[in-house]
This record gives structure tokens, C-alpha cells and sequence, in this order.
């Protein structure tokens, strides 16, 4: 029943829009996917221009895209084609109504028109529209009524929700990693940051990444946010909640995610983050010892004619460079946290129990000695 009073309704809106521009030579019509639909819910609309020729001498300018109290109306671009030597422009939008009623929405449009001689007077060789001469009428667009219905949550669409932890026992303020994505399609945009708040837990988190495009239906794709949780004693992750309104089943739904029990035990040693070493003292003599006499005899060599060059400073790169750029001691933290690795692990700690009498300038010294120490190449070959 709602698809056909939908196109009876097409074909009135059709009919009036020929009455309308009867005396013009260009006829307006509207396409709209729905005449009833839930706040928020969206509706796809095409404006569609026909014009009895090519009309070369015609220039439209549609600009209604935007948000106000009662609508976001977002453009999915403009389509011209010409068939039979007739032009159509087709412009596609999608509406989200933001208040439930009877609501009726009639846009304006400037229809521009030129002339030959306004043509052939203008720049010779390139065209400048500004030195055309237009005469210019603004037309009002078929009017769109819709009936948009009330529900109490913010998002409404059809979503799915995934929580994932990395692990869930960890040594003291080593961090462990908590991966949140929303997919579905509907009113993403209107998706809003996660706040974990834990008693005891440091909580590292970046914005929300969007991985979505708009569709007829709406938004569709995935939404992502990470954290990176830090602790010295045993946590509780509580359930991640997202409630939203769904248009198919066409009542409120609650996504819930499980929580998750984090043991924390004792923080790494120093002898913890060091590889083992085996020591050998019955043999004297090694092979090995002539790569470590040819290597000296190398370096005096190349000694004698380094003066030549030029010494150039290579600069930090990768990770080492983006932890040089920070401004804040919170800043490198966050990055050595994000980062992951047991080898970071006392530095975090240590500037943690600081907090403001942290130096910034102390804490990247000590990053650049362990960046060059063998602690830190053993770590990194181990894919921290």
C-alpha cells in the first residue's frame, strides 16, 4: 500500500510540475524513494531538469545542499545526458529529516540563460563565464511532502557492533589493546567517540576512523576506534553499549558487548628484557677472532681518508622520528603505549609515577640511548 500511494504520489508531482514550467522551455520533476520515513531515516530524492533541446544557452545552478533544524540534505552528485537531441540533468540527493510530522520542503533554483551574441562577444579562444551576460530567473521545485515519524534514539539504520581484546593477561603497564568497529548502513555520521572510563587504568584512544560512503539508504560502511589500556593491578572492561533505532524492525535496538577481565601481574625486570646470553669460558680461541682483526686493520685504513668527506648527520626516521616530534611528555607516552612492547614498559612506568615533574627533554634522551642500545635491536627484530 505505502509503494503505491508512493508512485500515485510520483505521477501527481509530475503532472503539476508540467502545469508549472508549461511556458518554459525546460520541465521539472522530483523522484523520491519515500513519502513516510523515521526521523533520521534517509530518503533519496532526484531533481530532475528536462529540456525540449540540447540547450546549450541554459546554465542551472542547484545549491541546496546543507543542514538546518528540520533537515541534512546531502548531494550525490549532478548526471547530464542527451537523448533524441533533448538534455536531462538529473541532481541526487539524500534528505535526513530531523523533526517528526507532516513536513513540507519546496527548494529554489536559478535557471540562467545566455545568448549566442553574449557567446560570441565574450573571450575569443577561451571561455569566461563571467563575461557572459545572463538573464537569470529563480524557479521553485516541486514541492516534497513527507510524513516523518518520531522515535527517541540518535542513530537509526541497521548496525552491527564487534569488540575485541588482544589479550587479557598482561605484566604491569604493559598495554593491552581494545579494537571497537560498527558496521551497517543509516545515519553514520551522526556516530560519536567511545569514553571508557576504568578506576585505575591510563586510557589511550584516538577519534573514530570512518570507513564509509553514502548510499540511497544512507551512510553504509564501518566505523573504527582502538584503545590502548594501561595498568598496574587487575581490571574490569564493562560492556559497550550502542543503542539505535531500527527501520526494519521498526523499534529500538541495544548492542551490547561482553566485558572483559584483564589480570595484571608484576612488571617485567630488567633481566626479563634482556635476551639470554650463554657464556663459554672453555674455549679460549675462535675463528671469529679474525673478522674482528681484519675489521680494526679496515678502520685504519678508511681513517686515513675520512677527513675527505663530508660527515653528514642521518637523521631519525619511522618511529623513532614521530617520537621526536612530540611536544608533551603525554604525547611520547601515548605513542610508546600505542607502540606496544615490553621494552618500553619502565620508561612508561617511570614518567607515569613523575607525572608533572616529567621532563620531556629527560624522557627523549633516554629514548635515544635505547634506541641505539642492543636492548632495543633485539626487541625490534622480535616485531614489538
Amino acid at each position: 500500500m505505502r509503494q503505491n500511494l508512493g508512485s500515485v504520489l510520483g505521477v501527481i508531482l509530475l503532472f503539476m510540475a508540467s502545469m508549472v514550467y508549461a511556458d518554459e522551455p525546460y520541465t521539472w520533476s522530483l523522484k523520491s524513494s519515500k513519502n513516510s520515513a523515521y526521523v533520521n531515516e534517509a530518503i533519496a530524492l532526484e531533481y530532475i531538469c528536462d529540456f525540449q533541446d540540447q540547450a546549450n544557452l541554459h546554465v542551472i545552478e542547484l545549491n541546496i545542499a546543507g543542514e538546518n533544524e528540520e533537515y541534512r540534505l546531502l548531494s550525490q552528485g549532478v548526471n547530464e545526458t542527451i537523448q533524441d537531441g533533448k538534455r536531462r540533468d538529473t541532481y541526487r540527493y539524500v534528505l535526513f529529516p530531523k523533526e517528526a510530522g507532516q513536513k513540507e520542503f519546496r527548494f529554489k533554483v536559478l535557471m540562467r540563460k545566455t545568448t549566442k551574441d553574449s557567446i560570441e562577444h565574450s573571450v575569443i579562444g577561451r571561455d569566461n563565464v563571467e563575461d557572459y551576460s545572463f538573464v537569470d530567473k529563480e524557479v521553485k521545485l516541486p514541492l516534497l511532502s513527507v510524513e516523518v515519524l518520531d522515535h527517541q534514539e540518535k542513530m537509526t539504520g541497521r548496525f552491527s557492533m564487534d569488540v575485541k581484546l588482544d589479550k587479557r593477561e598482561v605484566k604491569a603497564y604493559e598495554p593491552v589493546h581494545l579494537d571497537l568497529k560498527v558496521s551497517g548502513e543509516g545515519d553514520f555520521d551522526q556516530m560519536q567517540d567511545v569514553q571508557l572510563l576504568i578506576d585505575g587504568v591510563k586510557i589511550f584512544s584516538e577519534p573514530g576512523e570512518k570507513h564509509y560512503a553514502l548510499t540511497n539508504s544512507g551512510f553504509k560502511g564501518e566505523w573504527e576506534q582502538k584503545f590502548s589500556l594501561v595498568s598496574d593491578k587487575d581490571f574490569t572492561i564493562k560492556p559497550i553499549e550502542l543503542h539505535y533505532f531500527d527501520i526494519a524492525k521498526k523499534e529500538r535496538v541495544i548492542l551490547r558487548s561482553d566485558s572483559f577481565d584483564v589480570s595484571v601481574k608484576e612488571a617485567y625486570t630488567k633481566e626479563e628484557l634482556l635476551d639470554d646470553v650463554e657464556e663459554n669460558d672453555e674455549a679460549w680461541w675462535s675463528w671469529s677472532y679474525l673478522n674482528y682483526l681484519f675489521t680494526f686493520v679496515l678502520g685504519l685504513i678508511l681513517g686515513r681518508y675520512s677527513l675527505r668527506f663530508k660527515r653528514i648527520n642521518k637523521s631519525a626516521e619511522g618511529f623513532e622520528a614521530e617520537i621526536m616530534r612530540c611536544k608533551s611528555v603525554n604525547c611520547v607516552l601515548s605513542r610508546l603505549v600505542l607502540r606496544g612492547g615490553a621494552v618500553y614498559t619502565p620508561l612508561i612506568h617511570k614518567y607515569e609515577v613523575l607525572g608533572k615533574k616529567a621532563s620531556l627533554r629527560e624522557l627523549k634522551t633516554e629514548l635515544k640511548t635505547l634506541f641505539k642500545s642492543d636492548t632495543i635491536t633485539e626487541v625490534k627484530g622480535k616485531d614489538v
